[in-house]
């Protein structure tokens, strides 16, 4: 049925630990409750997920590694009835939570990168219909096996990377083991693999292996890959998704063979997808399902075919002395240049202009700061000009892998 790391798992043993979820936990005490779970064990979590799904219930899910305390007090806030922490041998703490849900669901909080993270909630009718347009987009079948490096307690590990693999009969790989060389070692030895992956465990791939890896098809989803990882994944990859989605309706887009860094596909077809711009002048994502609307605050646009186009956020646009500057556009200049490797583009302040734009940039040793912004020069406008780059060793990212512009732009 699926694989974490090495061992196997039968749908009979995925049965046994449904079972002993039941022995601890009754039908009545699931259904129409929330149940929290801050799992490290990806079979504990799937079984839970399958059991609560059985039993008319709905499901907090939150990252393993969230401290107890921290769980127990976000669980108790969205009312949940019982949470399950580290893992099923501690059993379920019961909670006073009183909240009811009539219709099940999935209950996730969002990334939190753009303010307090707050609770989403899927009907759990929303998650099969995102599973079987997702298959649908993606064509692929039993033989393809996807090797999952990403969390099963994350909608991308969860629903696009496991769940959507065993409705399509595949046996996913669910990756725990924390050293990348097992990851290297089981995508060269798994020849007709999907690896899910963000694009800053790309990279790390490329770095152990000095740029030797080669895979049959990835998604990468979280963030757009950086020019320069995108160049090099379409030269060791048979075939480079891009896939794109927001915590309130899990994948909107997926695509392969982009023809950019910024390009994520087509909507799935469940969803209306508008982006009121073009390439220089971006607008905002609004993506709609039946009568529910979501604003992603993410700008981007749709090119004749229809792909959706992603610039970024629509806070990460500068604002120098009133003209609005697209970081993507400036990144994709720095990537044009021979020996930059990655590339970020955010707001500083300036103390007459109220903003400016600035860069920062690992390259080789012979580019220097003075060169790439002679490139820009020559290619941009003034105003979209950095008016300061800075060539480092390694961009700092979130523990997430992403880059975050506003922390840059707060820090740095």
């Amino acid at each position: 049925m699926l694989f974490v790391n090495k061992a196997f798992f039968t749908s009979g043993n995925l049965e046994r630990v449904q079972r002993h979820i039941s022995q601890m936990l009754s039908g009545s005490q699931i259904t129409g409750h929330i149940i929290a779970a801050a799992l490290r064990d990806p079979i504990e979590i799937i079984a839970l997920v399958k059991e609560v799904i059985h039993a008319g219930g709905s499901i907090l899910l939150m990252n393993g590694d969230t401290p107890r305390e921290q769980a127990a007090q976000s669980a108790q806030e969205a009312g949940c009835h019982a949470l399950f922490h580290g893992s099923f041998q501690e059993g379920p703490y019961m909670l006073n939570g009183r909240a009811h849900i009539d219709i099940p669901s999935l209950f996730q909080f969002s990334s939190g990168t753009t303010g307090k993270p707050k609770m989403i909630r899927r009907a759990w009718s929303h998650v099969e219909r995102e599973i079987a347009n997702y298959n649908e987009a993606l064509q692929s079948d039993s033989a393809e096996q996807p090797i999952v490096l990403v969390p099963v307690s994350h909608s991308f590990g969860l629903i696009t990377g496991v769940l959507s693999a065993l409705e399509r009969g595949a046996a996913p790989i669910v990756v725990t083991d924390k050293n990348p060389k097992f990851a290297a070692h089981l995508i060269q030895t798994t020849p007709t693999s999907i690896v899910y992956a963000v694009p800053y465990l790309f990279h790390i791939l490329h770095s152990i292996t000095k740029n030797s890896i080669s895979f049959h098809k990835v998604v990468s989803s979280g963030a757009p890959l950086t020019g320069a990882l995108f160049e090099k994944m379409k030269s060791c990859t048979q075939h480079v998704y891009q896939q794109y989605g927001c915590s309130e309706l899990g994948c909107i887009s997926i695509g392969s063979d982009p023809s950019s860094h910024a390009d994520v596909g087509t909507p799935l077809k469940h969803l209306k997808v508008e982006a009121e711009g073009s390439e220089k002048e971006p607008g905002e994502i609004v993506v709609t399902m039946d009568e529910y609307t979501v604003h992603t605050h993410d700008a981007g646009w749709k090119n004749a075919e229809g792909r959706l186009h992603m610039a970024g956020r629509m806070d990460d646009l500068i604002n120098v002395t009133g003209l609005k500057v697209i970081p993507y556009e400036v990144e994709q200049v720095l990537f044009s240049v021979d020996g930059v490797e990655e590339a970020v583009v955010y707001k500083t302040r300036h103390k007459v202009w109220g903003e400016a734009v600035k860069a920062m940039v690992t390259a080789t040793s012979s580019l220097s700061p003075e060169m790439l912004k002679q490139r820009c020069m020559e290619r941009l406008p003034s105003h979209k000009v950095p008016s300061t780059i800075v060539v480092v060793n390694e961009i700092p990212k979130t523990a997430a892998g992403k880059v975050s512009r506003k922390l840059l732009s707060e820090h740095y």
